[in-house]
């Protein structure tokens, strides 16, 4: 499988891109290339964050800069969560490298014609980019084998509105179109990763370790410590490394159901809910209630030691 990562760069998002950098090099995975898309933070600084990751684990992986802003709505952002520079504010947020010319979005429909049938995407920002491909090329969807996105709430539990997930929230137009045009996407919601958090021993385990990859680790995880604080959670919630773990190894699901995703647009508090309709006779998606988290956490320890 070639894979395409579609992010928008946050604490977790480098997690998964690490992940995917250390176990997509062999002849069952490779890491294809990665597209960036605002979200988390702006545009200019996921690119940033993009370059900084590949530079640590010294990728030639080739990264394309997308949508800067969503489709209709205002921007949303999660720097509050992420910190300013969307690393922690721990001052990683620097690279040389920068995106090739083309557009995410044709990059996305360029590379998913060329291999198709071979390709898998996995989104874990906002999808953007992955909508505006998918009217570039409505042949897209066939194009691509697996589709995995780390969205939505399936219990109706947000965490950026009281209903909805901040990667749905922060477009839920686009997000409403993605649904639409794939019948056969792997989605990990929010509360899947909140209900299997890393405990704050395994974390602290990988960020003591002597490596360059390690050491990156523990400066942007460092954040972790406020959430602990804040909201008074047991352990660290990684739903995008979750996806990557889900896309890379489907035998980590545990137990899943099988739905018809809606997502609401409405102006009031329902807006990007993602309702699962499971009474349908046509599901587009596989909804992923539990993993193996302990072996998602060795795929985490593996990548970043």
């Amino acid at each position: 499988m070639r894979w395409i990562i579609d992010t928008d760069a946050g604490v977790d998002d480098a997690i998964a891109i690490g992940m995917a950098c250390a176990h997509a090099r062999g002849a069952a995975h490779t890491l294809l290339a990665l597209t960036t898309v605002a979200g988390n933070v702006s545009l200019e600084k996921v690119n940033v964050n993009v370059g900084a990751v590949l530079d640590v684990f010294e990728s030639d992986v080739l990264f394309f800069s997308g949508c800067a802003a969503p489709l209709v709505a205002p921007p949303q952002r999660a720097e509050d969560f992420h910190g300013a520079d969307g690393l922690g504010d721990a001052g990683l947020s620097r690279t040389a490298r920068r995106p090739q010319p083309e557009h995410a979005a044709l990059a996305l429909a360029r590379l998913a014609e060329r291999y198709a049938g071979e390709v898998g995407i996995i989104t874990i920002g906002p999808l953007t980019n992955l909508a505006l491909a998918c009217h570039l090329s409505p042949r897209l969807p066939q194009h691509v084998r697996r589709l995995v996105v780390m969205g939505g709430a399936w219990q109706g539990f947000g965490n950026q509105t009281p209903a909805a997930e901040f990667n749905i929230a922060a477009d839920p137009e686009a997000a409403r179109i993605v649904f639409e045009h794939f019948d056969h996407i792997i989605l990990l919601p929010w509360e899947t990763a909140l209900e299997q958090m890393m405990p704050f021993e395994t974390l602290e385990h990988i960020a003591a370790q002597a490596t360059p990859r390690a050491r990156f680790f523990a400066a942007m995880t460092r954040v972790a410590n406020t959430w602990r604080e804040r909201l008074g959670w047991q352990g660290v919630p990684l739903p995008d490394p979750m996806a990557v773990a889900v896309a890379l190894n489907p035998e980590l699901i545990a137990a899943s159901f099988f739905a018809r995703v809606l997502v609401d647009l409405s102006g009031d508090v329902a807006r990007g809910f993602t309702a699962m309709d499971r009474r349908t006779a046509h599901p587009n998606a596989q909804v992923v209630t539990l993993v193996n988290a302990p072996l998602a956490w060795q795929m985490i320890r593996d990548a970043w030691h």
